[in-house]
């Protein structure tokens, strides 16, 4: 390898970027900041797969109890269902849809909403209009003395929170809850569909890597140094 390879490597990433590892408690030394970085990588990579499967499983347990809630597949373009923010953007889905040129049903929409839209029909604002009826079949899984809005609203925003942080490539690997998140978000899934949750496990690499720590990423920096 090159000298200078951990200037390079800076400049890849930028000093901004590897500032926030130094001030969640990496140290200055590249080899470690690296590792960081990389384990940072890794720990991101295996949470992507439950949080993919959490916001599969929410979207469409969602918009299949609507669906039979309303009577219609779409209940979303109902008048008084939707709050200005979300009819927004059920507005967007559709416009991306038509400059795709594809037509506009309710099979293409729903995929096209994004998890802030679906995380947002847990809102207080829409206690009234869709939880009386949509709860349990939303989460038939979830234990009846915990089973209401509120408490599920507080876990999916938990859940988008980190997954808005790990599509933004911004640090986690110092979060003292992290493995308590990831535990959150199984259970998440279990409540919406075990079945999903049994497809889930055999791919979840999260305990594996976040247990084995920063040992082989600093190992394989300073082969690459």
């Amino acid at each position: 390898m090159q000298v200078n390879f951990s200037d390079q490597l800076r400049r890849a990433i930028s000093h901004e970027r590897l500032d926030a590892y130094c001030q969640h408690g990496s140290s200055n030394d590249d080899a470690e900041l690296f590792a960081h970085y990389a384990w940072n990588m890794a720990l991101s990579e295996s949470l992507y797969t439950p949080l993919q499967c959490l916001e599969v499983s929410l979207r469409n347990s969602v918009h299949d109890a609507a669906t039979a809630h309303f009577k219609t597949d779409r209940w979303f373009d109902l008048p008084g269902v939707l709050s200005p923010q979300e009819m927004n953007k059920v507005q967007e889905a559709k416009n991306t849809l038509v400059k795709c040129k594809k037509p506009l049903d309710a099979g293409r929409i729903i995929p096209e909403l994004t998890f802030g839209f679906w995380t947002s029909l847990f809102d207080v604002r829409y206690e009234k209009i869709l939880w009386p009826w949509l709860l349990k079949p939303v989460v038939p899984g979830m234990p009846r003395h915990i089973r209401i809005r509120k408490n599920l609203s507080k876990r999916l925003n938990r859940v988008r929170t980190l997954r808005n942080r790990i599509f933004h490539h911004e640090p986690i690997w110092h979060w003292c809850d992290l493995q308590r998140q990831h535990t959150d978000a199984l259970e998440a899934i279990m409540w919406l569909n075990p079945a999903m949750m049994a497809f889930v496990q055999p791919f979840d690499s999260f305990e594996e890597i976040y247990h084995n720590g920063l040992g082989k990423y600093r190992r394989i920096i300073i082969a690459l140094s």
